[in-house]
């Protein structure tokens, strides 16, 4: 058995569906059976018919079962696997961050300086401890700042502790021994009794590139993990969100009472959806790996997202699903033609069934009985298995749309964390003592040729920004990282709005973001420009630093980070509607959101899109509690695709004749349907309806032939010619998949004898009329619709009155006679099968 088949009878509204449809089956054997004992000749030619839809819904009826059951399961999957993979992606990317900082903030002169005098002797640590914690104020992820020894001595403690080396950690011979970063989770003597750290370390090299200590960096690991797990877990059902180590063991848990710090799970195999086991119970789980970012892989990490098999499958509400909006599956999109092909089927033979009780005068009441059985029969089995497509069909669009809604808080919470960073930086940088000692000093090329490299080299480290550039209080550019061609930059002024904000910041923990737009400082390319003011030692302004967001290129790698294979658009958007960065070539940076693009269900391009929109909050004190917010808004919108609009067809709803005000003056119509409009003929000029296929094509010499098709008469068969409906009414529009009958039609003493076919979109019913029901055609109506001899009044549903257009069965004729001598037929075998046709050829 596959997993689907197993986890079933824990799927409620699965087992409801299954119960009902077992019942109908049931209905149907019932039928049969009593048809065969209690009226056997009469249903001699309707048994048949009943055995093989009796075998076809059973065979649609597991097929649908199985269906749901695997819908169920994909729903489960897409909540579980989102909820693993966002938690796992977002850590790694910050994780990321973490190493470029580790990395950059060991090249620092003031901490270079006082381990390189720490190595001669005692050195005073007051002006280091402000410069840590003016850093650790500013990257609020550390809570702590260590600086060592190259034996291993600790030299300087943001944090209080007792630690005093850390020798014996492999940390530290691992950053002696390379040139790059040093990440390591586990024990540590920094931590409170031992506990598992997340710890960055990277050598710090002096003059001649002699090792003179190890800087070390305590990442918030728990408080970072708490926001993730509630950024991340947004639904109402209880899923366990831990995160694994290599070990499979707990190292945070968004519920802790659930699943301890230090649990080992069973890991769910191959990235899908399994049934693990843990605390004695069954759960359905999902294990994700990060995929990575910018070449780094991470620490190993995965992301483990749980939910208990007792309520795994309790009802998520996806709320209604218009069918004309609801995407269509290849599963599904067969089980609907499954469903169709069987439905029309049996109302042809129930049709034709109708048209033979008016024939047996003697047989027709019990035929007629039994025929309504059936009827009512297969309208409830294709009320029930609609209902079980269409609650498909809600599954597949809501997990279309939380996948929306998924990406669209991913994308919002990676621009903000990421911008996070870039405050950060600016206000940093604006510490460095070049920048300080070249602003304060006056203008010398020397000394601004030195801090434009410097800041060259930061830009080589720090790749998402386009340049760095540094300005004096005057608005004067005095160094940059790099120059693009044309008016050079440098000796230049930066412009007054971005210049007065940044001279007016009121401290060192302040910074200030242009509007997104284009400016010289970017190339004209729009963007945000971050900038922080830089003070001398009496903390007077002298100039600034700004760093120039790359936008272009990060806003777009972030969506399609996001956006990935999916068919869709992923863009973020400003409160104006403007869009910053799209995926989607025709929305360009600058352009406005088409409003069709709202959140919800959405039609655009001649395409349904499920679209979710979700604003970019803030991440920690960023946008939160330092008076920013750019109001931006990221928008997920993935396409459902070309799906057919099922609107409620005529043959769908049942129509009857209007009481008789004398039974014995009445007349039988067979009923039929073309386009949006009910047609009739007398049951004496119809001997049969047929199926679509064996229409050979030919041009009969008139515009509304079809071509010719063979019919049985006596004991041979004879060729007719086939009108088309469509085009005899005027009906432009295609027709459904579904649609076509051949209907078989006769005149008055001819015995029955086919002589002509006339092509429909479906038989509708057989009705018994009074006479007075049946109206005389308006005179204005007749000049336009000749074939009419007649409008029947007919009861539908919710005792509503309609009209069916009753035809001339001797003016069918004559325009099929129209038709001339009809030609050969097509050697046997080479006789194409016709589609439904749209119209005559």
């Amino acid at each position: 058995m596959s997993l689907v088949d197993d986890l079933v009878p824990h799927m409620r509204h699965v087992l409801c569906a299954e119960r009902d449809l077992r019942d109908l089956g049931l209905l149907w054997q019932m039928i049969e059976a009593t048809s065969a004992i209690a009226c056997p000749d009469e249903a001699e030619a309707v048994l048949p018919m009943l055995t093989r839809t009796r075998a076809r819904f059973a065979s649609l009826q597991s097929r649908l079962v199985r269906q749901l059951g695997s819908e169920s399961l994909a729903a489960l999957d897409d909540e579980l696997s989102s909820s693993a993979q966002c938690t796992i992606d977002i850590l790694v990317r910050n994780l990321y961050e973490r190493t470029a900082d580790v990395g950059f903030l060991a090249t620092d002169a003031v901490l270079r300086a006082f381990c390189a005098a720490a190595a001669r002797g005692p050195a005073d640590p007051a002006a280091v401890l402000r410069r840590l914690g003016e850093y650790r104020a500013k990257y609020s992820v550390y809570d702590d700042v260590v600086l060592l020894a190259p034996d291993g001595r600790v030299l300087l403690r943001l944090e209080e502790g007792s630690a005093t080396s850390l020798v014996a950690e492999p940390l530290v011979a691992d950053a002696l021994a390379g040139r790059g970063f040093v990440e390591r989770f586990g024990p540590s003597a920094l931590a409170a009794g031992g506990a598992d750290v997340l710890l960055y370390a990277h050598r710090i090299d002096g003059e001649g590139g002699r090792c003179v200590g190890v800087l070390v960096l305590r990442f918030r690991l728990a408080d970072e993990m708490r926001r993730v797990f509630d950024s991340v877990l947004q639904t109402g059902r209880h899923v366990a969100l831990v995160l694994l180590d290599a070990q499979d063991r707990v190292i945070a848990s968004a519920d802790e009472a659930h699943i301890p710090l230090g649990a080992r799970l069973q890991a769910a195999a191959a990235g899908e959806v399994g049934l693990t086991a843990f605390g004695g119970r069954e759960y359905l789980s999902v294990t994700r790996a990060g995929a990575g970012f910018q070449g780094y892989p991470g620490p190993g990490w995965r992301a483990h997202a749980m939910v208990s098999l007792l309520s795994a499958f309790s009802g998520r509400d996806d709320g209604p699903a218009d069918a004309a909006l609801a995407p269509d599956t290849a599963e599904l999109a067969r089980l609907r033609a499954e469903l169709d092909a069987i439905n029309a089927d049996l109302r042809r033979v129930v049709w034709n069934g109708r048209l033979a009780a008016g024939a047996q005068q003697q047989a027709s009441a019990r035929l007629k009985a039994l025929l309504g059985q059936v009827q009512e029969a297969g309208r409830r089995t294709r009320d029930r298995v609609d209902e079980a497509i269409g609650e498909l069909q809600r599954s597949a669009l809501g997990r279309l749309r939380h996948q929306a809604q998924d990406m669209a808080r991913l994308a919002a919470d990676i621009m903000d964390r990421s911008l996070y960073e870039r405050a950060n930086d600016c206000r940093w940088w604006a510490l460095s003592p070049v920048l300080e000692r070249v602003l304060a000093a006056p203008p010398a090329a020397a000394a601004e040729a030195e801090l434009g490299a410097v800041l060259a080299h930061v830009n080589s480290l720090y790749t998402v920004y386009t340049r760095l550039v540094a300005f004096r209080v005057d608005g004067t550019v005095c160094a940059l990282s790099h120059e693009d061609e044309g008016e050079p930059l440098v000796g230049s002024r930066v412009e007054a709005g971005l210049l007065n904000t940044t001279l007016a910041l009121a401290d060192s923990q302040r910074y200030a973001v242009t509007p997104f737009a284009g400016s010289a400082l970017s190339g004209g390319v729009p963007t945000y420009v971050y900038s922080a003011a830089v003070r001398d030692g009496q903390r007077r302004v002298v100039g600034g630093v700004a760093a120039v967001f790359d936008a272009a290129r990060e806003l777009q790698a972030m969506l399609r980070d996001v956006l990935g294979e999916r068919a869709g658009i992923a863009a973020f958007v400003d409160a104006e509607g403007r869009v910053l960065a799209s995926t989607d070539a025709e929305l360009a940076a600058g352009s406005t959101l088409p409003a069709a693009l709202a959140p919800g269900l959405a039609e655009y391009r001649g395409s349904t899109w499920a679209v979710s929109a979700v604003r970019a909050d803030g991440y920690r004190e960023f946008k939160r509690g330092d008076g920013y917010d750019n109001r931006v808004r990221a928008l997920v919108a993935l396409r459902l695709g070309e799906s057919e609009r099922r609107a409620t067809c005529l043959q769908d709803i049942a129509v009857q004749a209007l009481p008789p005000a004398q039974r014995d003056a009445t007349c039988s119509y067979a009923l039929f349907t073309t386009g949006a409009g009910r047609f009739g003929l007398p049951v004496a000029a119809v001997v049969e309806a047929r199926p679509r296929d064996g229409l050979v094509r030919a041009r009969l010499g008139t515009p509304h032939a079809l071509g010719l098709t063979e019919v049985p008469a006596g004991n041979g068969a004879i060729v007719i010619p086939v009108l088309c409906a469509r085009s005899l009414f005027g009906v432009a529009y295609p027709p459904r998949a579904a649609d076509g009958v051949l209907l078989v039609l006769t005149l008055p003493g001819r015995n029955g004898r086919p002589l002509v076919g006339l092509w429909v979109d479906e038989v509708l019913s057989v009705v018994d009329s009074g006479t007075e029901h049946l109206r005389p055609v308006p005179e204005g109506l007749r000049s336009h619709s000749p074939l009419l001899a007649g409008l029947l009044r007919l009861q539908a549903e919710a005792d509503t009155e309609v009209l069916a257009q009753i035809l001339d069965a001797n003016s069918v004729w004559a325009l099929a006679a129209m038709a001339g001598t009809a030609p050969a037929m097509t050697p046997a075998g080479a006789a194409a099968t016709a589609s439904t046709p749209a119209h005559a050829d």
